[in-house]
């Protein structure tokens, strides 16, 4: 597992969009003293691309625009590749991503087919995605949630430079990485 690398993304968004807790006396449901109004416009998002590894975090990568076979195989060469190789100069990379249709498609599987150093995993097709990088996604959010700004980015440049923060912070955890990458084998 420690020659495993990881890679997933993931979509951030200035909007909280989880459920909001409310108390209220009976029979007040519609009082406006207990309601309050949600707001879609405005709103930005950032997708982001990764990879861990038993030796921490790699490359947080920005996405531009929609994610396509394409993007994605320019990702993997022009970003993790040579980042991998900077942590593991020497050897195989072993490459473990799941079943998006981006990281199945045509362009992509036939420039891995012809990458000699790199091999990919596989997996079952109907498993569930045990990745651990989506506790790494998860963590980050949770973090960015606890430092959110009074007020909200107001463009994506903005929310990049939270979540690439609050992702920094996660990934200065070298420890807390391996033991996501520990509990596969568990």
């Amino acid at each position: 597992m420690d020659r495993v690398i990881f890679t997933d993304e993931s979509t951030f968004t200035s909007a909280n969009d989880g459920p909001v807790l409310v108390y209220r006396p009976q029979e007040q449901r519609y009082n406006p003293q207990y309601m309050s109004t949600c707001k879609h416009s405005g709103r930005v998002s950032v997708n982001c691309w990764c990879w861990i590894s038993h030796e921490g975090a790699g490359i947080l990568h920005h996405i531009e625009g929609h994610l396509d076979g394409l993007q994605y195989q320019h990702i993997l060469q022009n970003v993790m590749v040579p980042s991998v190789q900077m942590l593991y100069p020497e050897g195989m990379i072993h490459l473990q991503q799941d079943h998006s249709s981006v990281h199945d498609s045509r362009v992509v599987l036939e420039w891995l087919s012809r990458q000699a150093d790199v091999e990919l995993l596989d997996r079952p097709p109907r498993a569930p995605d045990m990745n651990p990088i989506k506790n790494m996604w998860s963590e980050v959010k949770r973090t960015l949630q606890e430092t959110w700004p009074i007020l909200p980015p107001r463009n994506s440049d903005e929310l990049w430079t939270l979540v690439s923060d609050a992702c920094d912070e996660v990934a200065s955890s070298t420890r807390y990485i391996q033991s996501l990458i520990e509990s596969m084998t568990r």
